[in-house]
């Protein structure tokens, strides 16, 4: 090989070893993005998948189904949209953007890109901030993060495979018995039982 060819090479190696940080930051960028597998009603794709991934960290799968083995997600996009006033609605879309805003303040990533320790901690700054502030738990006005989290436990604890997979679910009306002691291994009573 001569001076020339190794001149050659040698810049050819530094201009690869100066670029890697880049390439790799490119590379970074490159995630496959996260499929729904449902068609969202109210939200837009990004925003389900935000809200998807909300879920996951409230209600996350253990020996029993999490959210969004249930679809509490798809019942969150529903009831968003069928059911709340524009106020609301627009109370639910500002907090998905505040998510967002403190995932990137504390992480410096957005919230799906994030391990579940760090979605974990994001959720934790958040619901501190609804913590402090005073609002009627009855009204229409609550703050996103009640908002959601009380919409995360009702679409999964009123969800058939709940009711009646995980929970002791007497379907049929009768009379009221007041507080009964659980038994050791009892399901939680939920439902009319005689």
């Amino acid at each position: 090989m001569n001076r020339r060819e190794a001149i050659k090479r040698t810049s050819m190696m530094l201009g690869i070893a100066a670029s890697s940080p880049v390439i790799m930051s490119i590379l970074d960028g490159c995630v496959p993005q996260k499929e729904l597998g449902w068609i969202p009603g109210f939200f837009n794709e990004d925003q389900a998948i935000l809200v998807a991934d909300i879920c996951d960290i409230i209600l996350p799968k253990t020996s029993t189904p999490g959210a969004l083995d249930i679809g509490v997600d798809v019942f969150i996009d529903h009831i968003v949209g069928s059911c709340l006033s524009t106020e609301e609605q627009a109370i639910f879309s500002d907090g998905l953007i505040e998510v967002e805003a403190e995932s990137n303040k504390l992480e410096g990533k957005n919230f799906s890109s994030l391990s579940n320790e760090s979605k974990t901690k994001v959720l934790e700054t958040l619901e501190a901030k609804t913590d402090t502030e005073d609002y009627d738990p009855h009204a229409s006005g609550k703050p996103f993060f009640a908002k959601i989290k009380e919409l995360t436990l009702l679409g999964y604890f009123t969800s058939e495979e709940i009711m009646t997979q995980h929970l002791d679910y007497v379907p049929i009306p009768a009379g009221f018995e007041g507080c009964n002691e659980l038994k050791e291994g009892q399901k939680l009573k939920v439902g009319n039982h005689v």
